[in-house]
């Protein structure tokens, strides 16, 4: 049977063919090589979104200060240990772990203070004064805040006179951040698509993630009659023990995505 198709024509074809699957592949090729390499297409479109989680605290932290005077350094710096001491037996008693039981170190150059007094243009010392500060974390104040009331009513007692704050958080904050930036990002991908329709281009590949921003301020005060602040040990030893509600607080978490767009 005679070939109906001249040998030009075939050639012809041929040609157009090879050159066809040769442009596709060096397109292929640019493709694969703007993916790995790095490089940031020419055409991107680039989405910020927030994601927010709420929950309730876990874990309430509390600072109970400590402070001593005397007539020297050594009494003070004695007096304030036992104290220190009585204060840390008191908080392990209602089931705090002593991993969760911190102070702040007693030196004599950083902690303990000459009092003076000025008369006839001298200075005079009349005394010392030690500081120290026990840093409390309370878990599981979710569930029950029994523990955290009963410290907050009668550390005075054990020898605290300060109560200078009360912070409620998280006591891993971690997994709550993570469900936040990966509702960000697929708020960012749905923002992006919608962006994309309405402008009429294609969406592409995600081409560079980065964080921009967090809500997470660490612990919040708690001001339910302990807030920022000291207070005399009588006053706040003859208090009863407070009703504290954790309520809720929001972490948030803000990703920046970025899109190539045909």
């Amino acid at each position: 049977m005679e070939n109906v198709f001249p040998k030009w024509a075939v050639a012809g074809v041929s040609v157009l063919l090879m050159l066809f699957l040769a442009l596709a592949a060096v397109a292929k090729y640019q493709d694969l090589a703007d993916r790995y390499s790095g490089r940031v297409p020419k055409n991107t479109m680039t989405v910020t979104a927030e994601g927010k989680v709420k929950a309730v605290p876990d874990m309430a932290t509390i600072n109970l200060g400590v402070v001593t005077q005397g007539p020297s350094s050594a009494a003070v710096q004695d007096e304030s240990s036992k104290k220190v001491n009585k204060i840390i037996d008191f908080v392990k008693q209602q089931g705090v772990s002593k991993d969760d039981i911190s102070t702040s170190q007693l030196k004599k150059l950083n902690n303990i203070y000459p009092q003076y007094n000025y008369k006839d243009g001298k200075n005079d010392i009349v005394g010392y004064e030690a500081r120290q500060t026990i840093v409390v974390q309370v878990k599981g104040v979710d569930k029950s805040t029994q523990v955290l009331a009963k410290i907050l009513a009668d550390s005075t007692q054990a020898g605290a006179n300060e109560i200078s704050g009360v912070s409620l958080g998280f006591d891993d904050p971690d997994n709550l951040k993570q469900t936040a930036r990966a509702q960000a990002i697929e708020k960012a991908k749905a923002r992006a698509e919608e962006l994309a329709k309405v402008s009429g281009l294609s969406l592409g590949r995600v081409v560079s993630v980065s964080q921009a921003g967090t809500g997470d301020s660490g612990p919040m005060p708690y001001y339910g009659g302990y807030g920022m602040g000291g207070g005399g040990s009588d006053a706040v030893a003859k208090s009863i023990s407070p009703n504290i509600e954790p309520g809720s607080q929001d972490v948030t978490e803000s990703m920046t995505l970025t899109f190539e767009v045909k």
